[in-house]
């Protein structure tokens, strides 16, 4: 089981309407209650609120543990916030840069949760600027929740509101009545993790974000005279690593612990927050950097020539080969006079037949397959074909064609019957036998498809086989 870490959140009430759904005292409760549930699931959770004041001032409230503080705050202040607009773009960007400088000083898990009634009219400039501030600071890690107060279906800046929720792994939430809002609320009380996003833990972080990242780091300082000389990482005076003495230690400007540069160096290449060469204090959980040329230098991978595995090399070798064939400039194709061969092939799957006055491999291909078939269709019919001298319309579109036997059959002279005499019977059995005498017509059924054929018939009516 995973150790609770410290988790800090701030509750961004961005509630402006005048004719709001939610009373003070609905949202007293409902916060009180979900505050209740988040300390039993996690006591080290401390919490604080968010606000604008009626004159467009931000206000932000200390941090505090106790539930009955932040309700005082709300019932005291209530009437104070500004109303008839939404600053959820300038608040939120308030909110993530109070939590960033959080996230520097120690690790762990930091939230907003945004209850918001307005739509938002900023222009698109900070929606740009907010969501350059969201992609950098989630990665520490930050989640944000939006519960969107309101009787309507939809609002103009549903889409904005969606994608700052999903980039932090949060969630969007539509409610319009205060018991919704108080089940919606309890359901985020559980506690939130960031899932691993490479092998060695934690998220990857762009090249174009460093800079952020290392103006946000905290830089080594030199010992004092009072200081332990002695790394807390290799639990010695001379690093451990390259026994050179001109190693000198250096410490964490927060909690003191001395380290050696090559001893931060490889600790920092395993264990970073997704730069190789800044990391959090394994004593304090200060983000730290260290000069990254160094950090690669030690690690055996210089700067700018990374070490390829055996993978990665194949995959280079294989973009990197080349046809002579490719370097020719392109040639005018001679036309070329299609059979219906090609004509089919082209229709059916819609490819060229021919390349640079040749068959492609596709149309070659496919014209042995038809080969090969229309054998096998030859297999099949052709007993059938000396029975009927007939051939149904074959695959790939093969034209309708009679089959000949190889040898003429001899037709057989019919045997003279005698005729017998009418027997005795009823009268209905004698008229049929006088009319088959006389020859009237009989119903026969088609050897192919089954149809019905009369007899001055010679061909089946629906599929063309002779009548037999």
């Amino acid at each position: 089981m995973s150790q609770i870490k410290n988790e800090t959140i701030v509750f961004y009430l961005d509630l402006a309407a005048k004719k709001a759904i939610l009373g003070k005292k609905d949202l007293t409760k409902s916060i009180s209650s979900f505050l209740t549930e988040k300390l039993i699931k996690n006591p080290k959770t401390t919490f604080s609120i968010f606000y604008y004041k009626d004159d467009n001032t931000p206000f932000l409230s200390e941090e505090m543990q106790e539930i009955n503080d932040l309700a005082d705050i709300i019932q005291n202040d209530w009437k104070n916030r500004q109303v008839a607009e939404s600053n959820f773009e300038n608040g939120l960007f308030y909110c993530l840069s109070f939590l960033a400088g959080k996230a520097v000083e120690a690790e762990g898990t930091y939230r907003v949760i945004c209850i918001t009634d307005l739509p938002s009219t900023k222009s698109a400039e900070y929606a740009e600027a907010l969501m350059d501030l969201v992609e950098r600071i989630r990665v520490f890690p930050t989640f944000i929740d939006i519960i969107r107060v309101g009787k309507e279906g939809m609002y103009p800046d549903d889409v904005k509101l969606r994608i700052v929720s999903t980039l932090t792994s949060g969630g969007l939430f539509y409610v319009s009545a205060p018991k919704d809002f108080k089940i919606t609320l309890l359901g985020l009380a559980k506690n939130k993790i960031l899932p691993d996003l490479r092998e060695e833990g934690g998220q990857a972080i762009d090249e174009d974000k460093k800079k952020y990242y290392e103006n946000l780091a905290k830089d080594f300082v030199e010992l004092e005279e009072n200081d332990l000389k002695i790394c807390m990482l290799c639990s010695k005076e001379v690093c451990d690593f390259c026994n050179d003495p001109t190693d000198a230690l250096r410490k964490c400007p927060k909690c003191n612990k001395a380290f050696h540069e090559c001893c931060g160096a490889l600790f920092s290449w395993k264990f970073n927050i997704g730069l190789k060469h800044i990391f959090r204090c394994p004593e304090c959980g200060t983000i730290l950097k260290m000069d990254e040329t160094l950090v690669h230098e030690i690690n055996g991978e210089p700067l700018g020539e990374k070490i390829l595995t055996q993978e990665e090399l194949e995959e280079v070798v294989q973009e990197e080969t080349w046809d002579p064939e490719e370097m020719k400039e392109p040639e005018n194709e001679p036309e070329i006079e299609k059979d219906e061969l090609a004509i089919d092939f082209e229709r059916v799957t819609g490819k060229e037949a021919h390349s640079k006055g040749k068959e492609t491999k596709d149309f070659k291909k496919w014209k042995k397959e038809r080969e090969e078939l229309n054998k096998e269709m030859d297999q099949i019919e052709e007993p059938q074909g000396k029975k009927m001298a007939y051939r149904p319309y074959g695959f790939f579109g093969a034209p309708t064609t009679a089959v000949k036997s190889k040898k003429t059959e001899e037709v057989e002279t019919p045997k003279k019957v005698d005729e017998k005499k009418p027997q005795g019977g009823s009268a209905l059995a004698r008229r049929r036998a006088q009319k088959r005498k006389e020859g009237s017509a009989r119903i026969m059924l088609c050897s192919v498809c089954g149809n019905r054929i009369k007899t001055k018939e010679k061909f089946c009516s629906k599929c063309g086989s002779p009548a037999i």
